[in-house]
């Protein structure tokens, strides 16, 4: 895996030099066997990364359902049919538009990215957890640690590590490495994914607050479930854009 950076930084740079170093004794060290300390310990180690991902996973999945339970447990009595016809209308249709606008591409890029950064990790690390019992991998590092400067999060003076990127290629692990970065570094594939999706939250927490018979809520339900298909095209879309696009993943440092 190419390595990727937007700075090139001066080659004669005491920080250069630190980095050269760094990834040096990285690949040194990713190259060798584990020992045998590491190779009992490991199975621990990944066991438990992967219960942490797995919960952020969880977490992340069940993003979409904090407004509609967050409009139940503060106001049981709640109706989104008199929050739109029993206020002000002016006030009202401001709020649609900051809502449209403003919340449903920011909540659906949220709730589209953040299972993608998550949800792979918890896999892969499952994965190693696998292989870590498998005596056919006991002589080889199982996962990296890469570096990359254009990751969501918050901004940092060097590259931020990005850990458990796979060693040894699979298809299986392949395809959760690049899921995974598309969610690490998404783009504007994401972004668009997220709209259906930001706006199906929305329509839900509509409908489950509507009375509405039986006809209603079905069409209700049916808006819902094509925006959130819409939402899985455009993530298969960018993913594929990602993988014909071979865009540079970070380089493995380190392994374990």
């Amino acid at each position: 895996m190419p390595s990727y950076s937007t700075m090139r930084p001066n080659p004669n740079s005491a920080a250069a030099k630190s980095a050269r170093r760094s990834k040096r004794s990285g690949a040194d060290r990713a190259a060798t066997p584990p020992s045998p300390v590491s190779r009992a310990l490991r199975p621990i180690g990944y066991l438990i990364v992967a219960l942490v991902w797995t919960a952020l996973g969880i977490v992340t999945l069940l993003l979409p359902a904090a407004l509609p339970f967050g409009l139940w447990s503060t106001n049981p009595d709640f109706s989104s049919r008199e929050f739109v016809t029993g206020g002000d209308a002016v006030v009202t249709a401001l709020f649609l538009v900051f809502a449209v606008v403003v919340l449903v591409p920011l909540l659906g890029y949220a709730f589209v990215a953040l299972p993608l950064a998550s949800v792979p990790l918890a896999v892969l690390a499952w994965t190693y957890v696998v292989r870590s019992l498998r005596p056919a991998y006991a002589g080889e590092r199982l996962s990296s640690t890469g570096w990359s400067r254009e990751v969501i999060g918050p901004p940092t003076l060097g590259p931020t590590a990005l850990s458990l990127l796979p060693v040894r290629l699979t298809p299986c692990t392949r395809f959760w490495a690049e899921l995974m970065m598309l969610g690490w570094r998404p783009g504007r594939g994401v972004l668009w994914a997220g709209i259906p999706y930001g706006l199906a939250s929305f329509v839900v927490a509509g409908w489950l607050f509507w009375p509405v018979g039986t006809v209603g809520a079905v069409v209700w339900i049916a808006v819902t479930a094509a925006l959130v298909v819409a939402t899985v095209v455009l993530v298969v879309r960018a993913y594929r854009g990602r993988v014909s696009g071979r865009r540079p993943s970070p380089r493995p440092a380190t392994g374990s």
